[in-house]
């Protein structure tokens, strides 16, 4: 006879607990993907702010130029900032994530040793069952 675990909604929830954590990592670090593109495209046009700025000679562009690489330059810092915040955020989604799985995997082994214990105990009363049979039979034949 096959018994159902007594903890089984219990340990679905963790499993779904721990997929949650999984995904949302995955999300994060597609973010910081993201954020990093975007970031290494301010630092190009950065550049190549930089690079028109050598070629001018009028004042009026050289200022426009100038305050186009500060406006780039605040960005590049708020970019970062913005990748730092993403990283401390994918840091505890993944200690979030090993302490679902850990809960997981506690859970699981609860199972298994419910599951041994009932085997065990299954396999005492069907030893049992067999001790009766053969003392009934023998005291059958000692009759």
């Amino acid at each position: 006879m096959v018994k159902q675990f007594s903890m089984e909604k219990i340990l679905d929830w963790r499993m779904d607990l721990e997929e949650q954590a999984r995904l949302k990592v995955t999300q994060l670090k597609e973010r910081l993907q993201i954020e990093n593109h975007h970031l290494q495209e301010l630092i190009k046009e950065n550049r190549r702010v930089k690079n028109e700025a050598v070629d001018n000679v009028h004042i009026q562009s050289l200022r426009y130029n100038d305050y186009y690489k500060l406006v780039i330059d605040e960005k590049i810092i708020q970019q970062k900032n913005q990748m730092d915040l993403t990283r401390a955020e994918i840091n505890a989604a993944q200690n979030k994530l090993i302490s679902a799985h850990t809960d997981r995997k506690a859970m699981e082994k609860l199972k298994e040793k419910e599951f041994l214990t009932h085997y065990l105990a299954e396999q005492r009363n069907e030893q049992m069952q067999l001790d009766e049979f053969a003392t009934m039979g023998y005291k059958r034949q000692a009759l």
